[in-house]
């Protein structure tokens, strides 16, 4: 690692090209590396807070790029910028490729199928340096699930952003010369306006973006380049500007221009006193980073300042005082933290797929100090693998003739295995050729007794079918069909009747509104279903059900936001939606209203009524319209699909106790029995067993995520659904 102390032409307009200056070598740079690799590793592993490690990384990358071009433009040297890029990304792809090929094997060999599609786009991602975004998109999607957090690629994005600033960054010193010449002004300036509006512009956006949406911008590259911009302000100024006609510009303890003012530091050099001070202070804040991160901060924002502004003060502090007796360098400088830090980009790489395959694979939360001591000595093993590997494959013919050659050769061998290993997903098919009858599928039909031996058939749904496992809906409304609030805040949908019921059978009710908009009339019953996703996943059965009695239902959803009466603690807009959804319902006076009564929660107490909920369903109740209050599903602390598909459905974590899924009781029976109209429909003796709740039930995976029923085993449960829905309204 080395770093200039000595400047070129002060005009890089007019200069003649110089020889290239000397540099120092710095080794608080290597050890720096060091410090940051070692606090991303045991922050990943041992905790789940943030570091600041990554934000390290990005202000050195940027203050070594930055200082390179600086020494060539002040030199009028050509900057080169399609042979820096291969040699850059020549350089980064191959220990990037070495781990693909190894993640995609592992990804084939033990991770669940169901995840296989998200983990080869994040492949791809990672080997054109845009995976930040993959992950950006994937924070934002309520559908797609938060899975972004525990995938073996996740730590790829650190890379993605840094990549992108090595294409961006040259451009702007090139662009920042160019004006510079132009405009017959010092390149340096000029360059400080150019950076300094990047840290301003990006700074900015990056607080706005981190309020609105952490998980996005967390990923965003835009929140970032700030970062990346303090390291080149820092390389700006901790190099001092040479004059015209000098090869050997002046050594940076002799400019007080820096500083302003002088230091008695160690060995009497001005300014050396500031930068002991800088040093140990930047090293402070790098540290103490994790515990200024709680659960509830969001990153990266202005909290992003404290481990970038830090490593800029080790930085600058670094130049004003080299080789300072009481200076930070001498601790960075220490035998292990420059080991660590020769090896930092290897261990980063490897360090994360190992602890997430760890996890996978023991099925465990957390990381015993042994294990995660064996991950870190793992990565370094691999690193070193890796290198040995790599000096193989630049040995080989074509691939040893050039930076260029190499790059594409690398990316082309990981692009090819990638393409295959999607091939060999698509045409997977492990159900194909077994019927699905209800003889090999009965799902609850088996909690009902119906039939004591099930065949021995793959489970469906497949991964490639969750995404379709939402719930039948029936058809969106109309324009005309949807209520004011509703359709600006959530959905509507409507299950009309396959028949016309028959003639004179109507409820009485002189309905008007929503319900009645969708063409419910005077006769057949006419039912709204009120809530989230949890709602929604039972219109499986209920439009069974609708079909089979000639019902009209009538569904106004907003994923997230369960029915109740206004709360303080549920979004603005989860009220307005409840608000507006309880006055269209009241006016389309319907036969019933079906809403989730509990909520059922990953952690004891496992489940509570609906806060406010009582108050909610009241103006129903005091219209004489009957509730059909249903009792929640269980929701676990994982994935149920993906740990079926990674263990087998008789594994014991995808079979949680009954106990620790559901209350012993049902909270809705008290209530219930306050409200004569408020009749508790409770499933749980179909979900789960009297000690259970699996995740398979007669070879149907029953959740498709960690709380979500999936419509296939939904399908199984029409004639529960159907008699407990008549029993409550009357009908037996």
């Amino acid at each position: 690692m080395t770093f200039p102390t000595l400047t070129a032409p002060a005009s890089s307009d007019t200069a003649p090209a110089t020889p290239a200056p000397r540099v120092q070598h710095r080794p608080d740079l290597q050890g720096l590396r060091g410090v940051a690799v070692l606090l991303v590793v045991v922050f990943h592993v041992w905790t789940d807070r943030v570091s600041g490690g990554v934000d390290v990384f990005f202000v050195l990358s940027a203050f070594l790029l930055t200082g390179s071009f600086l020494r060539r433009i002040e030199h009028g040297r050509p900057l080169g910028l399609a042979g820096y890029w291969a040699r850059t990304f020549a350089r980064l792809i191959g220990p990037v490729a070495v781990l693909l090929l190894a993640v995609l094997a592992a990804v084939l060999a033990l991770f669940p199928p169901s995840r296989w599609a998200e983990l080869l786009t994040q492949a791809w991602g990672s080997l054109f340096y845009v995976v930040n975004w993959v992950l950006a998109a994937q924070a934002v999607d309520y559908y797609a699930g938060n899975t972004a957090a525990t995938t073996p690629l996740q730590h790829m994005w650190s890379l993605s952003v840094q990549g992108q600033v090595f294409l961006i960054w040259p451009l702007l010193l090139a662009g920042a010369g160019a004006a510079a010449r132009r405009a017959g002004l010092r390149f340096r300036p000029v360059a400080w306006a150019v950076f300094g509006g990047v840290f301003a512009v990006s700074l900015a956006w990056s607080v706005v973006a981190t309020a609105a949406g952490p998980e996005a911008a967390y990923f965003s590259t835009w929140t970032r380049l700030w970062e990346f911009a303090l390291g080149s302000m820092a390389a700006l100024a901790v190099t001092a500007p040479a004059h015209p006609g000098t090869a050997r510009p002046k050594p940076l303890r002799s400019a007080r221009w820096l500083v302003g003012v002088p230091g008695a530091g160690p060995g009497g050099s001005p300014g050396a006193g500031l930068g002991v001070v800088l040093g140990w202070a930047g090293l402070v804040a790098v540290l103490a980073t994790p515990s200024l991160i709680g659960p509830e901060t969001r990153f990266p924002g202005t909290v992003a300042l404290a481990p970038t502004l830090g490593a800029v003060g080790i930085l600058v502090g670094g130049a004003l005082a080299p080789g300072a007796r009481a200076g930070v360098g001498r601790v960075l400088a220490a035998g292990p933290l420059q080991w660590f830090g020769d090896r930092a980009y290897g261990i980063y790489l490897w360090h994360w797929p190992l602890l997430i395959t760890y996890l996978l694979v023991t099925a465990r939360g957390t990381v015993p100090v042994v294990a995660g001591l064996g991950i870190l000595a793992a990565s370094v093993v691999l690193t070193r693998a890796t290198a040995l590997l790599l000096a193989g494959w630049r040995a080989l013919p074509g691939v040893r003739a050039g930076s260029g050659a190499r790059l594409t050769a690398t990316a082309l061998l990981v692009a090819v295995a990638v393409t295959g290993a999607q091939q060999y997903t698509i045409l997977r098919d492990p159900t194909a050729g077994v019927e699905r009858t209800a003889a090999n599928y009965p799902g609850a039909a088996v909690l009902r007794g119906q039939l004591s031996e099930v065949p021995d058939v793959p489970i469906i749904p497949t991964e490639t079918e969750r995404d379709q496992e939402w719930g039948d809906t029936g058809e969106p409304c109309t324009s005309e069909q949807t209520p004011a609030g509703i359709g600006e805040l959530g959905e509507c949908w409507i299950i009309a009747p396959d028949r016309a019921p028959d003639a004179g059978s109507g409820t009485g009710n002189d309905n008007s509104g929503g319900a009645d908009a969708a063409g419910a009339g005077d006769s057949g019953r006419t039912l709204v279903v009120l809530g989230d996703s949890h709602a929604r996943q039972l219109l499986t059965p209920i439009h069974r059900v609708a079909d089979a009695q000639g019902w009209t239902v009538v569904s106004y959803l907003r994923m997230a936001c369960r029915y109740t009466a206004e709360s303080e603690n549920y979004q603005a807009e989860c009220n307005d939606f409840n608000t507006a959804a309880r006055e269209a319902t009241l006016e389309a006076d319907p036969d019933a209203v079906v809403t989730i009564g509990t909520l059922s929660l990953p952690q004891a107490p496992h489940e509570k009524l609906v806060e406010g909920y009582e108050d909610g369903v009241r103006p129903f109740l005091d219209a004489g319209i009957p509730v059909l209050a249903f009792r929640d599903n269980p929701r676990f602390p994982f994935d149920m699909f993906e740990c079926v598909e990674t263990y087998g459905p008789d594994r014991d974590r995808c079979n949680p106790p009954r106990a620790e899924s559901l209350l012993p009781v049902n909270p809705l029976e008290e209530l219930a029995a306050r409200h004569e109209d408020l009749h508790s429909i409770d499933l749980t003796d179909r979900l789960c067993t009297e000690t259970t709740c699996p995740g398979v039930v007669g070879n149907i995976m029953v959740y498709r995520d960690l709380d979500h029923v999936t419509s296939t085993y939904g399908e199984t449960l029409v004639p529960d659904v159907e008699a407990r829905m008549l029993e409550a309204l009357g009908r037996t």
